[in-house]
């Protein structure tokens, strides 16, 4: 397995590229110096707790999701529930039956 600090700063790129951001644009959401990111991204600096919670809310991520290798190794539930935390009270019930709806489509296809 990767160092933790190498998959954090792959983790960290990664959503930062995502969501087109520049390591200046970061530093200003997570409030940290740009050098700080730039540090962080190449794995030379570990970060405080309270610096790696900024970091996840720039990104508006669960923290966790900054520390698996692959992102697929994210489980099902908790990717489900952070698609729903971003969303309303309306559109979370209507995503709740839409994925509900495809549950009952799929059954249907099976049987």
């Amino acid at each position: 397995m990767k160092d933790i600090k190498y998959i954090i700063a792959d983790n960290v790129k990664l959503y930062r590229k995502k969501q087109n951001l520049t390591q200046f644009e970061l530093a200003e959401k997570a409030e940290l110096s740009v050098d700080s990111i730039k540090r962080i991204e190449h794995g030379i600096r570990t970060m405080s707790l309270e610096n790696f919670m900024r970091i996840a809310d720039a990104f508006a991520i669960p923290l966790s999701y900054l520390l698996y290798e692959n992102l697929n190794e994210i489980p099902i539930t908790e990717r489900i529930l952070n698609i729903l935390n971003n969303k309303s009270g309306k559109q979370q019930e209507y995503l709740i039956h839409m994925l509900e709806e495809m549950v009952k489509g799929l059954d249907r296809l099976s049987n």
